[in-house]
C-alpha cells in the first residue's frame, strides 16, 4: 500500500478515564509516515479533558455529537465512514464497540478492531447487554482485551471464537520522574470512578483501621461518580472524614501521585487498571487486593493483600510496610522497573501497527 494507512480511532468520550489515558499514550507513538490517524468521539466538546491534548499531539478530533444524550452520532458516524475511506476502524469502550464495528463492516472498512478496556460485570450479567455485545463482536476482525479474565468471559458467555481475541496489556508513554524522597508521610491514596465495584468502601474501612494503629495517617481519594455521596457518608460514619481529602476528577495525576506515599487498589473485578500502572511507574509503592491471578503475579512488585483477610488485617500489612521507609522505596523502585520492562506504550503501538498491516494484507 503506497499511500498512508487511514486509521479511525473511535471512543465514547474524551472525559477522564483509563481507556482515554491508554489511547492518548499510544497516539504519541504511531508512525505518522505510515499511518494517518483520525480520532472520533461519540460525544465531546472543547471543554472535555483530553480535547486540548489531542491538539498538542496534532491529532484531528471529530465530535460526532456535542451532548451525551443527543445521539447525532447515529447520522454523523455513518457519514464519516462513508467519506473517510478508512482502512482500519479501531473502537474503544462500549457504545463505540457496539456501533462502530457493525457500521465499519456496512461501509466496507477492511479491518474492524474492537478494544475491551474495562471489566464491568453488567455486560456479562445482563442477558440483553451480553447478547448485544456478542452480536457486535461478530463484526470484529480482532478483539483486543486487557486481561485473560475478559477473554474467558467473551468465550464462555458470548461464544466469541478464541482465535479472534488477543490480549493487549495497557501501556504507558515513556516519562522521567524524580526519585521519591526517603521521608514517608503516611498518606494513602486511591483513584478511579466512584462506582460500587471499585470498592472504595474498603479503602475507607482500611483507613479507619490504620488510624487506630497510628493517628498520623491521611487519605486522598481522586475521582468522581455516582457513589461519591454514599462514600462521604460512610467516611463520616467511620469517623475519618476529617482525614480524607476528596480530590474529585483529576486531569493530571502527577501531582496526586507525588502527594501520596502508598496507592491502594481494592476493586473486585478488574485485573491491572491503568491507575495502578501509573502509580507504579511513578515509583509509588502499591498495595492491591489479589482477587485474580494478574494481581497475584505482581507479588514482590506490590504489597499483595489476601482477599480472604479482613480490612483490619490489610491495614496491619500496610502499617507494617510503613514501618520500614527503605522497604517502601525498594517496592516503588521494583514497581517502576516492572512497568518499564512490560507495560510501555511504544511497544504496544508496534504491535498495533503490525496488527493493522497483517489484517489489511489478509483482506
Amino acid at each position: 500500500m503506497d499511500r498512508k494507512i487511514r486509521v479511525l480511532h473511535l471512543i465514547d468520550n474524551l472525559d477522564l478515564g483509563g481507556a482515554q489515558t491508554v489511547l492518548f499514550g499510544w497516539l504519541e507513538y504511531f508512525d505518522r509516515n505510515r499511518f494517518e490517524i483520525l480520532l472520533a468521539t461519540m460525544h465531546a466538546n472543547r471543554k472535555s479533558l483530553f480535547f486540548s491534548r489531542a491538539a498538542k499531539l496534532g491529532i484531528r478530533v471529530v465530535s460526532l455529537s456535542p451532548r451525551r444524550w443527543l445521539p447525532f452520532y447515529l447520522v454523523t458516524l455513518p457519514w464519516l465512514l462513508f467519506r473517510g475511506r478508512f482502512d482500519v476502524v479501531h473502537s474503544h469502550l462500549y457504545a463505540s464497540n457496539w456501533i462502530g464495528k457493525p457500521l465499519a463492516k456496512l461501509f466496507s472498512v477492511p479491518a474492524a478492531i474492537s478494544h475491551d478496556h474495562c471489566y464491568d460485570r453488567f455486560r456479562f450479567d445482563r442477558p440483553l447487554i451480553s447478547t448485544l455485545d456478542g452480536w457486535a463482536n461478530r463484526f470484529a476482525d480482532r478483539i483486543l482485551v486487557i486481561a485473560n479474565s475478559i477473554r474467558q468471559e467473551l468465550i464462555e458467555t458470548e461464544g466469541v471464537e478464541s482465535e479472534k481475541i488477543e490480549i493487549m496489556r495497557n501501556g504507558l508513554p515513556a516519562r522521567s520522574f524524580a526519585r521519591r524522597p526517603p521521608v514517608v508521610r503516611k498518606i494513602v491514596g486511591a483513584a478511579g470512578r466512584l462506582v460500587a465495584w471499585k470498592r472504595f468502601d474498603r479503602f475507607l474501612r482500611v483507613g479507619k483501621h490504620l488510624l487506630e494503629l497510628d493517628s498520623e495517617y491521611q487519605f486522598r481519594l481522586a475521582g468522581s461518580g455516582p457513589r461519591e455521596q454514599s462514600l462521604r457518608l460512610l467516611a463520616k460514619e467511620l469517623g475519618i472524614s476529617e482525614k480524607v481529602v476528596w480530590c474529585g476528577a483529576v486531569s493530571n495525576m502527577d501531582d496526586f501521585f507525588r502527594s501520596i506515599d502508598l496507592f491502594l487498589l481494592s476493586s473486585e473485578f478488574e485485573d491491572l487498571p491503568m491507575v495502578l500502572l501509573e502509580a507504579m511507574y511513578q515509583r509509588v509503592p502499591a498495595a492491591a487486593v489479589t482477587v485474580n491471578a494478574s494481581r497475584a503475579e505482581l507479588a514482590g512488585d506490590i504489597l499483595p493483600l489476601d482477599p480472604r483477610d479482613t480490612e483490619a488485617e490489610w491495614a496491619k500489612a500496610i502499617h507494617g510496610l510503613f514501618q520500614d521507609p527503605e522497604a517502601c522505596l525498594r517496592l516503588g523502585e521494583r514497581g517502576r522497573s516492572l512497568i518499564e520492562q512490560e507495560y510501555m506504550a511504544e511497544n504496544c503501538v508496534k504491535r498495533l501497527e503490525n496488527l493493522y498491516t497483517e489484517l489489511l494484507m489478509r483482506h
